[in-house]
């Protein structure tokens, strides 16, 4: 018996390889892989994150399936730079405990966008450039430096890795990539256990 589920489209095809490689080549999300700040699970959670953008995209294409009356009001807007932002940044502090300083989510999601726009029209050389840079950084380890957040004191070994949106900052020494001042890492308290053998609960204050 066929299967009734349609392959998907070229589009959507072009579209998840260049949301993969523009996720592996981002710094504070190889830094939280690397370290597993999303717990044994990280790497998973990785590709999980480029399928929600993904489906976010899918979703706002109409389906060949639909009411020939389908209304705009009906089908869901294409993602913008601002909504992509916010879900990259909602989606590191929830499953990695990560919240980013340096802007760089905001690049990632720019890149995304135009992305999807080359795919919808069929073309693949942003695809081509983030795939090639995620190729370079395969196998290499990020370098940092431990216990930065807010209002840190590091100082930036190379300035041009900080914020570019055409992914430069996956440019690094051979071996190994260093990343400066990247993200405020909350690390996971250990309990604390009375001399009885209870628990002792803290309350968790918002900053």
């Amino acid at each position: 018996m066929a299967s009734s589920i349609s392959p998907p489209s070229q589009t959507s095809v072009l579209f998840a390889r260049g949301v993969l490689a523009r996720l592996a080549i981002w710094p504070a999300l190889r830094l939280a892989v690397h370290q597993n700040w999303g717990g044994p699970e990280s790497a998973q959670k990785q590709r999980w994150l480029a399928g929600v953008i993904v489906d976010e995209f899918e979703a706002s294409i109409p389906s060949a399936a639909a009411p020939s009356n389908l209304t705009p009001a009906s089908v869901q807007p294409t993602p913008d730079e601002e909504y992509v932002e916010t879900l990259l940044l909602q989606i590191l502090d929830d499953e990695f405990e990560v919240a980013l300083e340096d802007g760089s989510a905001a690049d990632v999601a720019t890149d995304i966008v135009k992305l999807w726009a080359e795919a919808s029209g069929g073309g693949g050389e942003l695809l081509r450039r983030f795939e090639d840079q995620a190729d370079r950084l395969r196998g290499k380890v990020p370098q940092y430096e431990v216990g930065a957040g807010s209002g840190s004191d590091w100082e930036d070994e190379d300035d041009s890795g900080s914020g570019e949106s055409d992914g430069d900052e996956a440019e690094g020494g051979e071996g190994e990539e260093i990343v400066p001042r990247l993200l405020n890492h909350r690390t996971r308290e250990e309990p604390e256990v009375d001399e009885d053998g209870f628990t002792t609960v803290k309350k968790k204050g918002r900053k």
